[in-house]
């Protein structure tokens, strides 16, 4: 009788702000919870509809961790500043055309009733799809300054199409603040209203009027979610506002408050 093959190490990967990921040979494994059922029933469906960007749900492991196919190349992860690669333009509309591919994708993915998702059971309503929630720099896998993956799927949920999009363009253009836009390597500002532009024409929006406002609000709904769960205890999300990332944020909504304007009659006009 043949010997069970020697198990593989594990190794940390970059991120994990929220949970623990490790690659096992061509695989990742992160910590499951009541959400991943649905989760891997996501990725299985958009798969099958052709969005290949999206990691192989693979089960679980005998530790009870999901596990999930390994996408290779280059993650940032929470490095800063960003490489140059990641602030191209090219890469930005292959950003926004994978969002619009992925909302495609996801149309008809339909869960019945309340759902447990990471922020919270919720059943989904008739003007909502399943979000990603979380298509950021931190979270896509890059190959020769391409696009080739979407990682980091716990934080999907409802909402709306606009609500997904309007976090990508404020992780992308990006919309934040001076000092937090310096910090992820941009010497000068970025042509901000060109980038959101060209965001917008690859994703395929034409009925922008109040997009800037949707970011606002897409901002608020964030801070609100980080003060919400590390008041509940976890420390994960603690962390993220002992990192500063609060301050982020309020950093982004006074920057638009005062730009906000010039920048909806920008991807208006």
């Amino acid at each position: 009788m043949s010997s069970p093959p020697p198990e593989q190490p594990e190794v940390p990967l970059t991120g994990g702000t929220l949970a623990p990921v490790v690659r096992v040979g061509a695989t990742v494994r992160r910590t499951a919870g009541p959400w991943t059922p649905t989760i891997h029933a996501l990725l299985r469906h958009v798969r099958e509809r052709g969005f290949t960007l999206a990691p192989e749900p693979m089960g679980l492991d005998p530790k009870g961790r999901e596990i999930l196919g390994y996408i290779p190349g280059l993650t940032v992860g929470w490095q800063v500043p960003w490489p140059e690669e990641v602030r191209r333009d090219s890469l930005l509309v292959e950003v926004g055309m994978a969002t619009a591919a992925y909302h495609r994708a996801v149309a008809d993915f339909r869960p019945e009733g309340v759902v447990p998702w990471q922020s919270g059971p919720a059943a989904l309503a008739p003007d909502q799809i399943v979000c990603h929630h979380d298509i950021a720099p931190y979270n896509v896998v890059l190959r020769a300054g391409r696009l080739a993956g979407i990682i980091d799927w716990d934080l999907a949920g409802p909402g709306t199409a606009s609500f997904d999009l309007a976090f990508v363009a404020w992780q992308w253009v990006p919309l934040h603040g001076p000092g937090v836009t310096r910090r992820l390597g941009w010497d000068r500002p970025p042509a901000r209203a060109a980038r959101l532009g060209l965001l917008l024409d690859a994703y395929g929006l034409t009925e922008r009027d109040g997009f800037v406002d949707q970011v606002v609000r897409r901002i608020a709904y964030n801070r609100e979610l980080m003060v919400r769960r590390a008041a509940e205890g976890n420390r994960a999300y603690a962390r993220l506002i002992e990192q500063g990332h609060l301050l982020g944020m309020d950093e982004a909504r006074a920057f638009l408050a005062t730009h906000g304007a010039e920048l909806q009659q920008a991807i208006s006009g």
